[in-house]
């Protein structure tokens, strides 16, 4: 019976992993796809719908690429490509939305990105075939180490990812790099100051995070030691459950939730986006995330998907900033990233403001309709950090963010909030 057990258990392991390739595979489908019609619309509509696709499927595509069972420094590169294809595309979004056509370099670097799409979902279906002749075994590529065989078929893995990293870096000047993305991923992490935890610590902090009472076992998914910020990526499979394993990455110093993903299926909504915020703010406080107030939130699938941002001394800290997925059936956290927060997290030192809030306001345009005003620290592409009022307001029935130094009066950036179906986006 047990043989049994375990053998039906193997089967449904390799359903998983089979199953996560083939949404990874349709997703980067649709990436190529859409891109591909980008290329020849001309309404700037059509065009914000498409570019808009692309930035969500994106993100799917990093979340089932990273719950495979696969070495995490053979495929950094190719999730890096997917992350700065969204940013990439976001960026296009804000072009074709403040009225301005793309310009023939953006267009050149889209064609480039459609064949490097078509190269990287022709090396998935490949991949996808020799999974289903039984050339290779999700299951014994997990189990990687405890014998030759099984090192030879993760390594076969590693290496397919490892030759789409070197097509990839044909490209060095190939992707945008967007002012949300990288400018804070770019700095040394501060977590790395932190005490290091052994791997049952580890297991045991999972275990806390996920409920004791769930957990029926715990084992690694792949080797994130070698990361920016080192963790230990655990496979945690959930009692009464058959697959459907919940990943989550433990740091390495300091013992800290930097990503979990579950990939459950859910149901039909049944509790609304404003319960869901409550219920991430108090599953932050109790994991050790204090002070954390939501920004924005959007909505797929049944998926509320909302930004936290760190709070110092009244000032919203930005670049502290965590997203959490959240289940609209019933509550539960299905999804996590917090690398942003540990890269950048500490206490700051923050000066008074030179200029008052009023004194700030001469320096908006007068058109705008001030609703409501703050401070804030911003990162800056320069890598620094901006020390600004946020003035919220509207203009003709459309809402913006703009931010003003708080020592010397410099408007440093605009932001539109444009209204989607899922939520509110930033530009």
């Amino acid at each position: 019976m047990l043989y049994l057990d375990r053998k039906e258990f193997r089967n449904y392991l390799q359903g998983q992993y089979q199953k996560n390739l083939y949404e990874l595979i349709s997703n980067v489908e649709g990436i190529q796809v859409s891109l591909s019609k980008s290329r020849v619309t001309a309404s700037p509509k059509q065009a914000l719908i498409l570019f808009s696709d692309i930035w969500r499927q994106a993100s799917i595509a990093q979340d089932k690429l990273n719950s495979l069972p696969i070495n995490h420094s053979a495929i950094a590169q190719t999730t890096k490509f997917l992350t700065q294809v969204g940013d990439f595309c976001f960026a296009l979004l804000k072009t074709i939305n403040s009225g301005q056509s793309l310009s023939e370099a953006d267009m050149n670097t889209v064609d480039k990105l459609t064949d490097f799409a078509g190269y990287l979902n022709n090396e998935l279906h490949q991949l996808e075939r020799e999974i289903s002749e039984g050339n290779i075994d999700w299951t014994e590529i997990k189990n990687a180490g405890s014998s030759m065989f099984r090192r030879n078929l993760a390594e076969t893995v590693d290496m397919k990812f490892e030759r789409i990293a070197k097509e990839l870096q044909e490209y060095p000047t190939l992707i945008y790099d967007g002012p949300f993305s990288e400018n804070v991923l770019n700095i040394k992490p501060r977590v790395l100051k932190e005490k290091e935890v052994s791997l049952e610590e580890a297991k045991r902090i999972a275990k806390k995070i996920i409920g004791e009472d769930r957990v029926e076992s715990i084992s690694i998914y792949s080797d994130k030691t070698s990361d920016k910020v080192p963790a230990y990526a655990l496979s945690v499979k959930v009692k009464g459950r058959k697959g459907d394993d919940i990943n989550i990455d433990i740091s390495k110093n300091g013992g800290n939730l930097i990503y979990m993903l579950d990939p459950r299926e859910v149901g039909k909504q049944r509790i609304k986006i404003e319960k869901a915020v409550k219920i991430g703010l108090k599953f932050l406080e109790d994991n050790g995330y204090k002070s954390m107030i939501p920004t924005y939130s959007l909505k797929y699938d049944n998926v509320a998907v909302i930004n936290y941002v760190y709070v110092q001394d009244k000032v919203l800290i930005y670049p502290d900033q965590i997203k959490l997925k959240i289940a609209l059936d019933n509550g539960d956290i299905v999804g996590i990233e917090a690398q942003h927060y540990l890269i950048a997290h500490t206490k700051r030192n923050i000066p008074k403001p030179r200029i008052t809030a009023s004194e700030a306001r001469q320096n908006v345009s007068q058109k705008l309709d001030i609703k409501n005003v703050r401070l804030t620290i911003i990162p800056m592409e320069s890598l620094k950090e901006v020390f600004c009022y946020e003035f919220y307001g509207t203009y003709k029935g459309e809402k913006y963010l703009v931010y003003i130094n708080a020592q010397d009066g410099t408007e440093e950036k605009i932001l539109k909030i444009i209204d989607t179906p899922n939520g509110e986006l930033t530009m």
